[in-house]
């Protein structure tokens, strides 16, 4: 199959268009999402030992997995051309249980190794501090400078690169499954990784430009973050759509070059009278 064909500049112009085009809807649904999820906050109170408590603490996590889906499915339309609807979140209230095991299951892979990672890390910080005496400034600045510099210290780094890495890989599944349901789970997730393979440099270059794109927003009297934020996601869409476009037109293209070589086979002869095998 042919290399996926991804723009970070195409994503950006295709980001923002379609927040020009879309940025009253958008800017609506989210600051809804963030009132909504706020106010179900303030719902739940501060104690810890109420019933509501964990209630409440189960629906905020729920909740953001529903509404984001929603969220992605009406954003993955509007590439599409289509105009937004809110019938989608009644879809993806349909399709929860499945919304959550995708998200479950990227999480997971992606933040263990994180996790193998700060164990090891402070596990070898408690040990240097057992054997160091800390009231000598000499062996604190050791065991300070030895936090990421030591045999710990590079594996957690190597660790917490590898859930970084884990997590661009899989960052797919979910609008993956979004856009298709009847992938399943564990397919969406095989093509989340099956479409970041080959991409990867071009997906960090463009989530560098995202990070500049949000810091930008931040500094523009901070309500600029919300333009920045729908633009991001759009971009998100648009690197999806990109690579989802370019394998279907590399198949297309092999079922073409196929299609040729059978008809430039050349065709069997027939057997002349007299040669051996035919009848008499």
């Amino acid at each position: 199959m042919k290399a996926h064909l991804l723009s970070p500049n195409g994503a950006l112009k295709t980001g923002w268009a379609l927040t020009r085009k879309h940025f009253i809807v958008m800017l609506g649904l989210l600051l809804g999402i963030m009132v909504l999820s706020w106010i179900i906050s303030m719902v739940g109170g501060t104690d810890i030992f109420s019933f509501r408590y964990w209630v409440i603490s189960l629906v905020n996590i729920i909740l953001p997995i529903w509404l984001g889906a929603g969220l992605n499915k009406i954003m993955l339309n509007a590439y599409a051309g289509e105009e937004p609807s809110f019938s989608v979140f009644g879809d993806m209230f349909r399709k929860l249980g499945g919304l959550i095991g995708v998200n479950l299951i990227v999480g997971i892979v992606s933040a263990l190794p994180l996790i193998v990672g700060v164990i090891i890390w402070i596990a070898g910080l408690g040990a240097s501090m057992a054997v160091s005496d800390l009231s000598d400034p000499y062996e604190m600045g050791y065991v300070l400078g030895s936090m990421f510099s030591g045999t710990t210290g590079i594996v957690s780094i190597i660790l917490g690169l590898l859930s970084l890495y884990l997590t661009l890989r899989l960052m797919f599944a979910i609008y993956a499954y979004v856009d298709d349901f009847s992938v399943g789970v564990f397919g969406a997730i095989q093509r989340s990784w099956s479409m970041t393979h080959g991409n990867m440099g071009k997906i960090i270059l463009c989530f560098l430009m995202m990070i500049v794109l949000n810091l930008i927003g931040l500094a523009v009297l901070i309500v600029g973050i919300l333009v920045t934020l729908i633009i991001s996601g759009f971009m998100m869409v648009a690197m999806y759509e990109q690579i989802k476009e370019s394998e279907q037109s590399a198949v297309v293209d092999e079922t073409a070059e196929s299609a040729e070589e059978i008809t430039e086979m050349p065709a069997d002869e027939p057997e002349q009278p007299g040669e051996p095998g035919s009848a008499e």
